[in-house]
């Protein structure tokens, strides 16, 4: 189940590249002499793929050289250096000069169309030697015993700072691409620690009508009433609501996650009953609970009336209006408030931590630390190929070679080319990994000492524009400075066990035929208990039809495909 949701009003500040701001930290071996040693023969694909005799050089050099062919998902929009293409660019001349491995491509296809053109190859079992999947073709490849056992290769080759690195969410990740105890994939590795809602308020509207800061739910329900009723922006009318929440519920703007996990619901993720079966966080019994509170938050004019036709951009716009004061959102949301604070000088945002109903800590629900996958096919002589290439990434990205920057981002012509996303084989930061790099960034912020970022793996950029608004309140730098301010309380409140990750991150079959239907009922039913169109008792009818619908059978593919992996 896909949980990321990006409004367009934001599309120009995230990225989905798996590297983009990972430019910075890191330690390793390093792979600088690499290429100028004599290189000894490679393992045979018998020994990589069995019981490793040893470590390897995990650099080792393949001579003579020998060809990769791969398949991958390309986007018309890319740009690339003077001279340099999909087929011949810095990634690929590396391979080449340092691993003795030629990249051929046996097919490419815009994004949008690599899903259909690959499950034709798989279909037809006509695969290329190396390529990316999702978490559902993984599975289905692997039954279908059309992979090679990368656990060989795998211990023998990968560097121990790969190896950190991949077991940087506890190895969640690692044991999603493991069947039967073989591991048939290397996982794309991500960070859901960025993931939490938070509670983000208006402090200029809590000082203006004297109320304290939110320790307890019941505050934030008291301060919600009074920015609905109390005129906080001074008008004389009307117009102002607690809490932003946008039609389409989720996502991580304006969100009415956070509240659901004040709650301890956890709506739109896979989570484990006490028996250890997964469960659908939408239809579990702390979520009628959650749609009865909104609801009453509806009736008592604390939530926009017309919340149910506006999208995220339209609650952005309701936000520089100056007709909200509070939202649930992630840590970037300075970034969605960015144009609102500069239409209204006096604003000011500060991220809390989300209360809970009973005070029990609250945990916030996150993604999945796996965005995909890569996947040798079965019988290549040169499974290892594919974990040389991690190393590689991994040294030149996280690591002794980070400040190489023409393999992340080139200046040229006055434009920032994007040669992260070149890489064949890569991985982003883990959450361990995020998280060690955050306290390293507080740190140096605290002391003004950039040179304690030395060992950081990414959000180094942050350092500069937070130190800078902390001394001199420069409002260019205002919306870093709050994400920072919002790293701080995710990293005080979402760390260990109270960030609760989706136990499942792929699609089984019933999913994929179904989960459109399931899921607009889930938002439809769900707007209108809230906006009093139906009862709360309606959750319950809801609950039955989304199993019927194919709920049940989603579970049941599930936890099957779970078991299969234990």
């Amino acid at each position: 189940m896909k949980r990321r949701r990006l409004f367009k009003l934001i599309t120009g500040m995230l990225t989905i590249a798996l590297v983009a701001s990972a430019c910075s930290g890191g330690g390793g071996k390093s792979a600088e002499k690499t290429s100028e040693s004599s290189a000894q023969p490679s393992a045979s694909a018998s020994e990589a793929s069995g019981s490793p005799a040893g470590k390897a050089d995990p650099f080792e050099k393949y001579d003579p050289p020998i060809e990769l062919h791969v398949a991958r998902a390309v986007d018309q929009t890319w740009t690339y250096p003077k001279g340099d293409s999909i087929d011949n660019n810095v990634w690929y001349r590396e391979y080449e000069n340092l691993l003795g491995i030629k990249v051929v491509h046996d097919w490419t296809a815009l994004a949008t169309e690599y899903n259909r053109k690959l499950n034709v190859s798989i279909a037809s079992g006509s695969l290329p030697e190396v390529f990316s999947v999702s978490a559902s073709q993984l599975k289905q490849l692997a039954d279908a015993g059309q992979l090679e056992d990368l656990t060989g290769a795998y211990e023998k080759y990968a560097s121990d700072h790969t190896k950190k690195l991949q077991q940087g969410d506890g190895g969640a990740a690692l044991a999603s691409a493991t069947f039967n105890g073989k591991l048939l994939a290397i996982p794309v590795v991500n960070a859901p620690i960025y993931e939490p809602n938070l509670l983000w308020v208006r402090t200029d509207w809590l000082e203006k009508l004297n109320l304290p800061e939110p320790k307890t739910l019941e505050d934030v329900f008291r301060i919600s009433e009074a920015f609905a009723n109390e005129d906080p922006d001074g008008n004389g009318e009307k117009d102002t609501f607690g809490i932003a929440v946008n039609n389409y519920l989720y996502g991580p703007i304006t969100s009415i996650t956070g509240l659901a996990n004040a709650y301890h619901a956890y709506p739109q993720t896979w989570i484990k009953d006490e028996s250890g079966k997964v469960v659908y966080g939408s239809t579990q019994p702390q979520m009628k609970e959650v749609l009865a509170k909104l609801q009453e938050m509806y009736k008592g004019g604390q939530l926009d009336r017309e919340f149910g036709v506006k999208d995220g951009n339209k609650v952005a716009e309701d936000i520089a209006a100056n007709h909200f004061g509070m939202a649930f959102g992630a840590n970037w949301n300075p970034y969605v408030f960015l144009d609102a604070v500069k239409k209204n000088p006096g604003m000011e945002w500060k991220p809390y931590p989300v209360p809970s109903v009973d005070g029990t800590p609250t945990k916030a629900s996150a993604g999945f630390s796996a965005s995909g996958y890569v996947v040798v096919r079965k019988g290549f002589e040169h499974p290892e190929a594919v974990v040389k290439m991690l190393n590689l990434h991994e040294e030149v990205v996280h690591g002794s070679r980070r400040n190489e920057g023409q393999f992340i981002t080139v200046e040229e012509g006055g434009e920032r080319i994007n040669t992260s996303r070149l890489s064949i084989v890569q991985s982003g930061v883990s959450n361990d990994g995020v998280i060690e790099s955050l306290k390293l960034l507080r740190e140096a912020i605290k002391n003004e000492d950039e040179s304690l970022l030395k060992d950081a793996l990414t959000e180094t950029d942050k350092y500069g524009p937070t130190v800078d608004y902390l001394k001199t309140g420069n409002m260019d730098n205002w919306a870093v400075a709050h994400q920072y301010f919002g790293f701080e309380a995710t990293m005080d409140n979402y760390t260990g066990d109270r960030l609760l990750m989706t136990a499942f991150g792929g699609q089984t079959p019933t999913m994929t035929d179904k989960w459109a239907t399931l899921d607009k009922l889930e938002k439809e039913t769900f707007t209108k208990i809230i906006m009093g169109a139906a009862s709360v008792d309606e959750f319950d009818k809801f609950v039955e039809d989304w199993n019927k619908l194919g709920g049940e059978a989603i579970l049941q593919e599930i936890n099957d495909w779970l078991s299969s992996q234990q």
